[in-house]
């Protein structure tokens, strides 16, 4: 039987003011004609360009659609944190402000909500949308989680869906890019059923991306050396296992 199917769409974003409203299209686009209750949290974290005032001024444009703000900038992970806290629905995905994603591949990914207890969105084709090398990055980072957890997922940074009442319960330590790794695995860690979805990806085309400081490389080392003692200690008596695509 499947679960109840809502979802809160949490939107993280920190100087996105050439990206956001074509990410709330997008999103908005996509839910429509989806059986889902549906919310839209974006959390403007400290935003200097306009961002949020962009965003409060056209609100009505988007049903279900609300502004949470930073007064500064906290971090893409304390961003992801304050949208599950105030997410009320029964499932959550973060979705990036930088409108990375076309509606019909989020329509897809957000009609698979259900399916399992998390829903895994991963970049197939990904050297046709991003440069060799941060595939190569990309791809070296997946390796090393996968040694780490033994297992075979695709990805661990793309889309991810998950039960509120898992990730509301989770305590995540990671601030920057590194957070989304140490969600995924915590939250495997605590349910029953996964599934991987393949999906598209649109590199941002406007402002750069803030991916590659200093302070995310950080962040990810130190969610790496999290997530090789977490593995290392006793399992717990049941992770989730992946179920058929469709």
């Amino acid at each position: 039987m499947k679960q109840p199917r809502s979802l809160s769409v949490v939107i993280p974003a920190y100087c996105e003011r050439d990206n956001i409203l074509q990410t709330l299209e997008n999103v908005t686009r996509a839910l429509e004609g989806l059986d889902l209750a549906r919310e839209i949290l974006v959390v403007d974290d400290g935003s200097t360009d306009g961002t949020g005032e962009l965003v409060r001024s056209n609100l009505a444009r988007f049903p279900g659609a609300r502004l949470i703000v930073h007064e500064r900038n906290l971090g893409f992970g304390a961003a992801y944190r304050r949208g599950v806290a105030e997410a009320a629905l029964d499932h959550i995905v973060m979705v990036h402000g930088d409108n990375a994603w076309g509606w019909q591949t989020l329509r897809d990914f957000f009609s698979r909500v259900g399916d399992a207890d998390v829903i895994i969105g991963y970049t197939r084709h990904m050297t046709r949308s991003r440069t060799w090398r941060r595939t190569a990055i990309s791809k070296l980072f997946t390796l090393i989680l996968n040694l780490i957890t033994g297992r075979r997922l695709h990805y661990y940074n793309g889309l991810q869906i998950h039960r509120a009442a898992v990730l509301k319960s989770l305590r995540i330590e990671s601030t920057g890019y590194g957070f989304q790794p140490e969600v995924l695995v915590k939250g495997l860690r605590l349910t029953k059923t996964y599934v991987e979805v393949p999906m598209d990806l649109i590199e941002r085309k406007h402002g750069e991306s803030k991916a590659f400081r200093v302070k995310n490389f950080v962040d990810v080392a130190r969610t790496l050396r999290l997530l090789r003692t977490l593995e290392s200690a006793s399992l717990p008596d049941a992770e989730a296992a992946r179920v058929s695509e469709r």
